[in-house]
């Protein structure tokens, strides 16, 4: 399918020309564009993916993922027969999800502002996507856009890591980068380390992530070095969130079987039900 860019449209089905506000609110959100081509080979897994086809079995109708990435979740939702849009701010990230498949409807845009040409029976927002908005007023800007964008009764799937106190704890003041991860490929090996420091005050967890991407003869291969900042949030900011940005809180689990929302629970996922009428 064509890429759309929609980024900062006026009313659905109406366009006007990008602003210089728009501009900035894009600009703060963080830049994933360097990633894309490491995304895939750093995100492999798919045993969320069962949660999300339940629930679209369950709505059965559109359904819109925001912060789609390279499609993961998109794909899998589109090539089971689902009408899928995926919203991403990064244009490589699209570039590599239009590769995976041609069953998703790709649209350029910031989840905050991006208008879309029609409603939706099911709009996903998961695998730490909404914790990329990095003020409690950037979060509540995408709930309200969100949820014009869904039909009435439609329902919104939020999913994020939930993290425990300890692992908020600051770390000494010259820290040791921390093995997060290693994934063997066809061609070599990818190590992913990382420095992290949060911000009580914003919420703001800073981490810089160290990538080394090795051949298979064992030699040294490319490094690479990213800052990214998320704002971290639980249960007691999103579900009131929700509710103030109109919504109507279904559910809230603490894994993707179901399972109760306890102190430790490593996600949180949070459905939420568009009760009002739309125009």
């Amino acid at each position: 399918m064509p890429i759309q860019n929609l980024q900062g449209q006026g009313p659905i089905g109406d366009y006007y020309i990008l602003t210089e506000q728009n501009r900035i609110k894009d600009a703060a959100l963080p830049e994933y564009d360097p990633l894309a081509d490491l995304y895939d080979l750093e995100y492999v897994h798919d045993h969320d993916v069962p949660f999300w086809l339940t629930l679209a079995e369950r709505k059965r109708g559109p359904i819109v993922e925001w912060g789609a990435g390279t499609g993961r979740l998109a794909v899998p939702l589109a090539e089971a027969g689902f009408d899928v849009t995926g919203v991403e701010l990064s244009e490589r990230m699209i570039e590599r999800g239009c590769k995976k498949s041609e069953a998703v409807e790709w649209v350029q845009g910031d989840m905050r502002s991006a208008r879309l040409r029609k409603r939706y029976a099911l709009a996903i927002c998961a695998f730490n996507s909404f914790l990329c908005l990095l003020s409690a007023e950037d979060a509540m800007d995408f709930l309200r856009n969100a949820r014009e964008h869904l039909e009435t009764g439609g329902m919104l799937g939020i999913e994020v890591s939930a993290f425990s106190p300890e692992e908020l704890v600051d770390p000494p003041s010259d820290p040791e980068p921390q093995h997060d991860l290693t994934r063997e490929l066809q061609d070599g090996r990818l190590e992913r380390f990382s420095i992290s420091r949060y911000d009580a005050a914003s919420q703001l967890l800073a981490m810089r992530l160290f990538y080394e991407l090795g051949g298979t003869s064992g030699a040294p291969g490319e490094q690479r070095a990213h800052d990214l900042t998320i704002r971290i949030t639980g249960r007691d900011e999103l579900v009131p969130m929700l509710r103030l940005a109109g919504f109507e809180v279904e559910v809230v689990y603490g894994g993707f079987e179901g399972e109760p929302f306890t102190a430790d629970s490593d996600h949180l996922i949070v459905l939420a039900r568009n009760g009002q009428v739309v125009s």
